[in-house]
């Protein structure tokens, strides 16, 4: 009997663009990844998206009003390329799972939030297919962070693969989270992975991302000036955290250390490499003192930021007593967990299954996270 088909949309905070993966469950534990497509960001686009997100206070609905419906029909357009692809009809499509677009986060702000663009109703409405969306919303209404979300589906997924040794899966989007699946499942955002990288070389070079990490290697690393960019309180707070490019952008790296304009280029790039490697190490540090943990496993890597050359070697040259490894060796491919990972949310929600960890977000409850969104020819039918 054929599975429940599901689209899994992530854009995440690297901005690069739309990872689309059309997915076949079996059951919560168990799936299959049909057909996949990416759909990069025009230029204009993005710069518009990073105009809003590296905003450090919450955007009015006025500034992205106009923004969330142009990346909604975006959306849309990619999930009927995505289901072309595949050769399968559109009905047998039983939703379209959307993270959307983040352009701010502050659970711990008064009143919390976390804001997702890409409205889900013009989605359903360009496409003809439900959509679920809107996954943090209720997390924090809990009492939590809102992120990350995927540890919960790396534990259905993942967990019963893991042997006797420690495992963590590690996503290197624009920030880096890490996913202990332990008997207690630990997860939390460690610091940037791509997002200052990415800036950084956009504002100096006017590219938009460090390919291979080849500008970082032809630096060198400050000692000084990492020093000083650790002691920022968010690498040694305690978890549930979770943070963001609202945070994490070039304007607080002007505040951590002043003057950029004194150092070569290549060498705050060199620096800004290795801040994200040494965050990672402290998070994995993190957990191994709290869970009385050697500090070795299997650490399983996914994300655009595999794909990056010298953030590899770096990680496996700090991480040397852990195993480094592609999350393809657990069955799905390094560059599509986070989009299966949303497909797996959407999977909960249509089936009425919790969905968020507690014990990774802070939450006071289990939910079914999400909200529905049908189109107007559905709702008509109603």
């Amino acid at each position: 009997m054929p599975g429940e088909l599901i689209i899994g949309l992530m854009s995440g905070t690297s901005v690069d663009g739309i990872d689309a993966a059309l997915v076949e469950f079996e059951s919560r534990h168990s799936l299959k990844v049909v057909a996949s497509v990416f759909a990069p960001y025009p230029v204009e686009l993005r710069s518009r998206i990073n105009t809003l997100a590296h905003c450090t206070t919450k955007p009015c609905p006025t500034d992205y009003q106009a923004l969330d419906n142009e990346l909604a029909i975006l959306y849309a357009q990619t999930s009927l390329r995505l289901v072309e692809k595949s050769g399968m009809a559109p009905a047998r499509i039983a939703a379209i799972s959307n993270h959307g677009q983040t352009i701010a986060h502050d659970p711990n702000a008064e009143p919390p939030y976390s804001l997702q663009i890409g409205d889900g109703q013009t989605v359903a409405n360009e496409s003809g297919i439900r959509v679920v969306s809107q996954f943090r919303q209720a997390d924090i209404e809990s009492g939590g962070q809102g992120a990350p979300l995927m540890p919960a589906f790396h534990q259905a997924i993942f967990g019963s693969k893991h042997a006797a040794q420690p495992v963590f899966i590690l996503n290197l989007g624009g920030i880096a989270n890490i996913t202990y699946l332990g008997e207690s499942v630990i997860g939390f955002d460690t610091g940037p992975a791509n997002t200052l990288l990415n800036q950084w070389i956009k504002h100096q070079k006017d590219e938009e991302f460090d390919e291979g990490g080849h500008w970082a290697n032809s630096g060198t690393v400050l000692p000084q000036i990492l020093e000083k960019l650790l002691n920022d309180p968010y690498f040694t707070q305690v978890y549930p955290k979770s943070t963001g490019p609202d945070y994490l952008n070039l304007s607080w790296l002007e505040k951590q250390i002043g003057e950029l304009g004194d150092y070569a280029d290549q060498d705050i790039q060199a620096t800004l490499l290795q801040l994200s490697i040494e965050s990672i190490a402290l998070g994995l540090e993190q957990i191994a003192s709290n869970q009385k943990l050697d500090c070795s496993g299997t650490v399983y890597v996914c994300g655009g930021g595999a794909q990056n050359t010298a953030l590899m070697s770096g990680l496996g040259d700090r991480l040397a007593s852990y195993t480094i490894a592609l999350s393809d060796e657990l069955g799905v491919p390094s560059d599509w967990v986070e989009a299966v990972g949303f497909a797996w949310l959407g999977y909960c929600f249509l089936n009425n299954i919790e969905s968020n960890l507690p014990s990774v977000t802070g939450a006071r409850e289990s939910l079914i996270l999400g909200q529905q969104f049908l189109p107007n020819n559905q709702l008509n039918a109603h």
